[in-house]
């Protein structure tokens, strides 16, 4: 008896957190399940490690292209407008696994 590997996500969740910083003081936390929902718990068995910390955009770049995803650029990252205007210290931005 054999069990098939767990389904690589098609989605992975990227936490910007100390957007009000200098972007080099930024962290970025990759997670597979929309933090707070009620998936969003330490993964187990699976081939991405949920909630992990990167120090840099270079750390997630290659984090990103490890799990096969397709790195969006920097800017991608980078918080709106409005996000900055309203004082918020991390953004939520969602990257899509290529088929």
């Amino acid at each position: 008896m054999t069990t098939e590997p767990l389904p690589q996500p098609p989605v992975v969740w990227v936490t910007v957190a100390g957007v009000q910083q200098p972007r080099t003081r930024w962290t970025y936390t990759l997670s597979e399940d929309l933090p707070g929902s009620p998936n969003d718990s330490p993964i187990r068995d699976r081939p991405l490690p949920n909630n992990k910390l990167c120090r840099s955009y270079a750390e997630l770049f290659v984090q990103l292209y490890r799990y096969g995803f397709a790195p969006p650029s920097p800017d991608y990252f980078t918080p709106t407008r409005e996000e900055i205007d309203e004082g918020i210290e991390s953004i939520l931005r969602r990257v899509i696994r290529p088929r």
